[in-house]
């Protein structure tokens, strides 16, 4: 009797040790760079729109987590903190900021991205900028013309996460050094609902007002931005490497 008793004793302290070592596991971080840069596809089947390069200003990024196993997990950053603001294109995906998120089978990530004011040059409207996205729209006459979206410092993205095969499970392990996690905007995607007359309309209403440019704000084609801010949202995703 006294044997069996110590026998169920070691058994019950494996299965403890064992628990504690896998629960252990679930808590060391993995190093992830969080970036952000343009999808060089631009959406049309010809090249009359492109979009290269833009800037942001980002006030807080919020996470959330769930995984296969372990706690599901949550972080924000301090609103208070600096970030710079960041130029970005559809080859340089500069680092945001980065995080040590616990490694684990996440059947689910989504981003919330804060927007802050940023300063641009030569655009009188500027005081409640947070996002600047620019290209060139090119007239069937082979003449050009830049086009600018202007997105209000008090929007927020919320962007789900896939890894680049497009899957939306994503597996982060503390044997792989580092992970990258881009926001990839997509303006090619965000324009294919909108036909080459509204822009060329939108090109003669800013140049009306002295803009060299089609100028796309919520105080400049109205109309233009709340589309565009909605497609730019659901086209915005967030992909793992």
């Amino acid at each position: 009797m006294t044997l069996h008793k110590t026998k169920l004793v070691i058994i019950t302290l494996i299965l403890f040790i064992a628990g504690c070592t896998e629960k252990d596991d679930l808590t060391l971080p993995v190093k992830v760079y969080f970036k952000i840069g343009i999808s060089p596809e631009s959406g049309y089947s010809d090249t009359y729109l492109s979009f290269a390069e833009g800037q942001i200003g980002i006030q807080r990024i919020q996470f959330e987590g769930k995984r296969e196993a372990g706690e599901d997990v949550f972080f924000e950053t301090d609103p208070k903190m600096n970030l710079q603001t960041l130029e970005f294109s559809t080859v340089v995906n500069p680092v945001i900021s980065d995080f040590d998120i616990p490694q684990g089978i996440y059947n689910y990530m989504k981003w919330d991205i804060n927007l802050k004011r940023i300063v641009i040059d030569n655009y009188t409207d500027s005081l409640s900028i947070g996002l600047v996205i620019s290209g060139i729209y090119e007239y069937s006459d082979l003449s050009s013309i830049p086009v600018v979206i202007y997105i209000d410092d008090t929007e927020q993205f919320s962007v789900r996460s896939d890894d680049s095969g497009g899957n939306s499970q994503i597996v982060l392990s503390v044997n792989k050094d580092y992970y990258e996690a881009i926001l990839v905007l997509a303006p090619g995607y965000t324009f294919s609902s909108i036909s080459r007359e509204s822009l060329e309309e939108a090109a003669d209403i800013s140049r009306d007002r002295g803009h060299s440019a089609i100028m796309i704000s919520s105080s400049e084609n109205e109309n233009l931005y709340e589309n565009l801010l909605y497609r730019i949202e659901q086209s915005a995703k967030i992909i793992f490497k």
